[in-house]
């Protein structure tokens, strides 16, 4: 019966998938084990008697033989965790076990046991531990700079590597490292400099996705760079694909690179480097894992600079609001020099004076918006010095007159430019939902808005038919108007000729307006798209600077871009893009 159930039980572990095998009472193997030596590729003269812990990793030798003794000393389960070299030289993750099996006598016999490979597991409990660990920083890092030296620290702990660092685009189009561990110093020196316009290398291909045919051999699915031997790319290209890389790593001695692109939604903000001294030291599925969290990152990095965008625009406001009301107080100074005698008027226009401070103080608690209540005090401003006008018409004179009217107007100009700036803030968050509209009514209501101004600029408006996209109908109106309000107020002393087209261009359309106004010269192209931007004075060409910066807003909460294209005196072409597939708004 013993024998029959040795058979059975033999039959079972060799039809197992697992790792098998059996040793003596002592833990010396005296059969041949044909999975082992498939897995590890040693022979039998070399994993017989104790010649299979060759495979362990040196540094799990002393555990091992500890566990094993204590089982034989205690006949009870041998159960450990280490790492066994594969036939390739990798070391892999296996739990052993093992079972005494004893005789009718109550002897161990000999010992039966498998070893599970477990690397898989163990990678992905890392892997969901490292994005698990990105979540956290996201979520309490209190500075960008903070949370992206938080970030690059917990990826070299994963990744292992020497030397990690993450490169943002800045307004000058570089991409300096905006945190980094582990670089040589003159490295970074070399390559803060690097620009997105002007150089040439893999960091700045990955971030602007711009690929030369060389780099085939390096890419990714993803978009990233992975090289594991970078000097032996490098010597194998030829001179004119040599100059495509800048070979700074490989001159500070970095063998193995990895360059993933930082995204947000459809835009590349910079990139993650990795590099180390180590051939073949990353492998692709450690790059698809960063490839996978890198939104996260991206997302982190626009947040923050939103946050710093919204406390500029407050700061601007600020100033801007201190000014207009410093040339309000001085006004006021000067009405009370010429009625000094009207206490009562006075009195109101010191109670003005207190309103536009309090007025003040309420728009300065806001974080970039300028709110209606803003709006009151102005009106009360105006009201006010008219007001004075009339009730006191035999004791205001001439230059009273003039200062009356300009307090009226500068309050009238605040009023705009306020409205005009809270049209611009609510472009991105009182926008309805993107729905599919057809834009040929869309068109008509825009300029039905400016019949009266085509009509007085004696204008010929054409347009070619429309498509139907996914908009917020509202806000397309605004833009339409807005570039086409600009074309009858910048005209020439032709006969404005208007036309609006319509372009499909692969995944969406290209829509442009064209004029044959007074046009605009090339240095000026990006200047006009930015707030309180202006080419002309306001005497001139009236206006607040905010129009074409309203424009971009609503272009870009679209998904979209816009630009511009003209020459001094020939007119201008403002184009802009929407896709043709409905994104999240």
């Amino acid at each position: 019966m013993l024998q029959e159930s040795e058979a059975r039980y033999r039959s079972l572990v060799t039809a197992t998938a697992q790792i098998v095998w059996v040793t003596d009472t002592a833990g010396q193997v005296v059969t041949q084990l044909p999975a082992w030596q498939a897995f590890t590729g040693q022979s039998f003269e070399e994993y017989r008697a104790r010649g299979w812990t060759a495979a362990l990793h040196p540094e799990d030798h002393q555990r091992v033989e500890a566990a094993w003794l204590q089982a034989v000393a205690t006949r009870s389960l041998y159960e450990i965790e280490y790492r066994l070299r594969r036939a390739d030289g990798c070391y892999r993750h296996v739990i052993a076990r093992g079972v005494p099996v004893m005789t009718p006598d109550n002897e161990i016999q000999e010992w039966v046991g498998t070893c599970t490979d477990i690397t898989e597991r163990k990678e992905a409990d890392r892997r969901r531990d490292f994005t698990n660990a990105l979540l956290g920083l996201f979520a309490h890092k209190p500075s960008s700079k903070e949370y992206l030296d938080a970030v690059v620290e917990t990826t070299r702990n994963w990744t292992g590597c020497r030397a990690v660092g993450i490169r943002l685009v800045n307004e000058h189009q570089q991409i300096p490292y905006e945190s980094c561990v582990g670089f040589d110093p003159e490295f970074l020196r070399i390559e803060n400099c690097l620009s997105v316009e002007r150089d040439k290398c893999c960091c700045i291909r990955a971030i602007s996705q711009s690929m030369q045919t060389s780099d085939a051999p390096l890419l990714t699915p993803g978009g990233s760079f992975l090289c594991a031997d970078s000097p032996g790319f490098l010597d194998q290209l030829s001179a004119s694909d040599r100059g495509n890389y800048q070979g700074n790593c490989v001159r500070f001695g970095y063998a193995s690179l990895a360059v993933v692109p930082i995204r947000f939604r459809n835009q590349i903000l910079g990139a993650l480097h990795l590099a180390d001294p180590r051939p073949g030291f990353f492998t692709g599925a450690m790059v698809k894992h960063l490839e996978s969290i890198a939104p996260l990152i991206g997302e982190a990095v626009r947040r923050f600079r939103a946050e710093a965008e919204v406390s500029r625009y407050r700061d601007q406001l600020q100033d801007l609001v201190s000014q207009r009301t410093a040339e309000l107080e001085r006004t006021n100074q000067q009405l009370q020099l010429e009625i000094a005698q009207r206490k009562e008027m006075e009195e109101a226009l010191r109670e003005t004076a207190r309103e536009l401070q309090r007025s003040n103080n309420d728009l300065e608690q806001f974080a970039y918006v300028a709110s209606h209540d803003l709006q009151e005090p102005l009106r009360a401003v105006a009201g006010y010095v008219r007001l004075l006008e009339r009730r006191f018409p035999s004791s205001v004179d001439d230059k009273a007159r003039e200062y009356i009217a300009g307090a009226a107007d500068g309050a009238a100009r605040m009023e705009t430019l306020i409205k005009d700036l809270l049209a611009f803030s609510r472009v991105g968050t009182h926008g309805a939902a993107f729905i599919p509209t057809d834009l040929n009514p869309v068109l008509q209501r825009a300029l039905s808005n400016l019949q009266q101004s085509i009509k007085t600029a004696n204008a010929k408006l054409t347009h070619d038919s429309l498509p139907i996209l996914p908009v917020d109908a509202p806000q397309i109106v605004q833009l339409f108007q807005n570039l086409v309000s600009n074309a009858l107020k910048f005209r020439s002393q032709r006969p404005p000729a208007i036309h609006v087209g319509a372009v499909q261009e692969s995944q969406r359309w290209r829509f442009f307006v064209r004029d044959n106004g007074i046009g605009i010269e090339p240095q000026y192209f990006d200047r006009i798209f930015q707030i309180f931007q202006r080419l002309h004075t306001r005497t001139r060409y009236p206006g607040t600077g905010i129009g074409l910066a309203i424009c971009k807003k609503i272009v870009e909460r679209h998904h979209g871009e816009i630009w511009v294209e003209s020459r001094l005196g020939e007119g201008s072409v403002f184009h802009f893009t929407v896709p043709v597939l409905q994104v999240k708004s």
